[in-house]
């Protein structure tokens, strides 16, 4: 019962979405010295859903020891690379822009 429960929280919410092909990876950077909890949230919750939803797809998490700004960079397949601060926002909201820049 508890691999159902686990399942479906993956299946379902924010970010559970299948990403346009032209998506060739991410790459979320997140200080160990930095508070971040929407940056830390977003990780823990919808990258994992995005990456369920999108297996073949490369994603990793930068964890510097030393401090700097929270970052999410989406590289597509012409070689365009999109970078954004993530710093200050919640959860929601990066998965949303995310989103908005890769389905």
């Amino acid at each position: 019962m508890r691999i159902d429960r686990i399942l479906s929280k993956l299946e379902s919410g924010l970010g559970a979405t299948m990403l346009s092909p032209s998506v060739k990876s991410v790459t979320l950077t997140l200080s160990q010295r930095t508070r971040a909890p929407g940056a830390r949230h977003f990780w823990r919750e919808n990258l994992r859903r995005i990456q369920y939803a999108n297996p073949n797809l490369p994603i990793e998490v930068v964890y510097p020891r030393e401090p700097c700004m929270p970052k999410l960079e989406i590289k597509f397949t012409n070689s365009a690379v999109e970078s954004f601060s993530i710093s200050g926002m919640r959860s929601d909201e990066i998965c949303k822009k995310f989103l908005e820049k890769t389905v």
